[in-house]
């Protein structure tokens, strides 16, 4: 039986991105799957893609800008969860995931929409709503993707202290 169970597990190494602007967090919600909550840039490492590379990749791909110069690595986590739905063959999945920080220079609006075209997934392009959300209290966000934001938040107290 375990060896049945272990056969329909799909494993993924996945990037997260905090961006930060202001003291404020870039997420995004998907108009179409409300039920996903807020979520942070973030995706789909490629095989033999560099890690920084891939999160810079994702950032651009699903915000629609330029990702900045500095990605400030924070951390890995090891994300599970079962699905029936979420991807054809598989009932549960494993996502390594790789966190990272970086400070936006300027905010490019308050709130815009992008469509990511290609999902790692396959389907139909998704619509996502971004905006900023102050970093105080913590914004709680969709499948623990909130893992490292206390040490973003750390981070943006010290520099704040220093200056």
């Amino acid at each position: 039986m375990s060896s049945d169970r272990r056969m329909h597990v799909r494993f993924r190494r996945k990037v997260v991105v905090y961006a930060t602007w202001n003291q404020h967090l870039l997420v995004f919600s998907e108009p179409d799957f409300p039920e996903l909550g807020l979520q942070v840039p973030g995706g789909t490492v490629e095989t033999g893609e560099d890690i920084e590379m891939a999160a810079r990749r994702e950032f651009t791909e699903e915000t629609g800008l330029a990702a900045p110069q500095v990605f400030g690595r924070l951390g890995e986590a090891l994300y599970s969860f079962e699905s029936e739905s979420f991807e054809t063959g598989a009932t549960r999945f494993e996502h390594l995931r790789t966190y990272f920080h970086t400070a936006l220079d300027q905010a490019p609006a308050t709130s815009w929409e992008w469509t990511e075209a290609t999902p790692d997934g396959g389907g139909p392009p998704i619509r996502m709503a971004f905006s900023f959300k102050p970093l105080l209290p913590q914004p709680k966000l969709f499948g623990a993707l909130d893992s490292f934001l206390p040490q973003v938040i750390a981070r943006l107290s010290l520099e704040e202290m220093s200056r």
